[in-house]
């Protein structure tokens, strides 16, 4: 059931910055084409007791408070108890994407830095963009992904809610990732700032300037049965090897593969 958005305890913070370009990019729809259409309604939320803030109403880490927000569903939907990373966690892994300013964070950087070091002990195996406003590619991202991040470039009125009516133009300075964790016919569940917000469809063909299925334990996903035999993963696989990665995430740590099954079946080594 979700919650009548009442706001922040305290003051509330964006941080995403602006969408950045990359021609490498892998989009969504290059591996989903075939994939029966999801159900009319998906519920990767109820089952979580408590969305932490992460801190967003003290830092721009927003980015990062997403990410945890997904750890914390996918662990609990595939039956491996709730993981819920520490705020020092969070805080480390946004101050190492940053450089160590509170600048907010660009998220394609963010996913390649999730890839390569991780963020508290998750790494993701790949991520693809969604075409932004799409109801079909965030519907189909959400049931056979778990979730789906959502980046907001939100208007001047209505900025910290309520997310179920239009307001003004979109605005990239009040830019805001959120986590996307569930939908229906009029609209989606995201958590952002603590709480689980009702999102309408309106709102986000409106406002949503970028958003990306994550791939997280491709294994698990198919033991789950939310990754279906027509998901083509033979083409990810080979779209992987062809990437490099323009960007060396901050930090002092060594870039290593993480755990995950496509880390094991391309080799050590194989997104950079």
């Amino acid at each position: 059931m979700t919650m009548p958005f009442r706001g922040p305890p305290h003051l509330p913070r964006l941080g995403k910055l602006p969408p950045k370009i990359d021609s490498r990019t892998l989009r969504l729809s290059r591996y989903v084409a075939h994939l029966p259409a999801p159900p009319a309604a998906v519920d990767h939320f109820a089952r979580v007791a408590i969305w932490p803030m992460f801190l967003n109403d003290v830092y721009g880490i927003c980015g990062p408070a997403g990410a945890a927000h997904q750890i914390q569903s996918w662990s609990t939907y595939a039956e491996r108890g709730t993981t819920t990373l520490p705020d020092v966690a969070v805080k480390d892994a946004y101050f190492r994407i940053t450089g160590g300013s509170d600048t907010g964070v660009y998220i394609i950087d963010m996913l390649k830095y999730w890839n390569h070091y991780g963020i508290g002990l998750d790494f993701i195996e790949a991520y693809a963009q969604l075409q932004s406003g799409s109801r079909d590619e965030h519907s189909l991202a959400m049931y056979y992904f778990g979730s789906v991040g959502i980046g907001l470039a939100l208007p001047d009125v209505g900025t910290f809610g309520p997310w179920d009516r239009v307001y003004g133009a979109p605005n990239q300075h009040n830019g805001h990732y959120v986590c996307g964790v569930g939908y229906d016919a009029d609209g989606l569940w995201v958590v952002t700032w603590g709480e689980l917000v009702r999102m309408s469809w309106e709102f986000l063909a409106k406002y949503n300037d970028e958003s990306w299925a994550i791939f997280n334990d491709l294994s698990l996903l198919e033991a789950t049965m939310r990754s279906p035999e027509s998901f083509d993963r033979a083409q990810l696989e080979a779209d992987l090897f062809l990437l490099s990665d323009p960007i060396t995430p901050p930090g002092d740590l060594p870039p290593t593969p993480g755990p995950g099954c496509l880390a094991r079946l391309v080799g050590k080594g194989w997104l950079w």
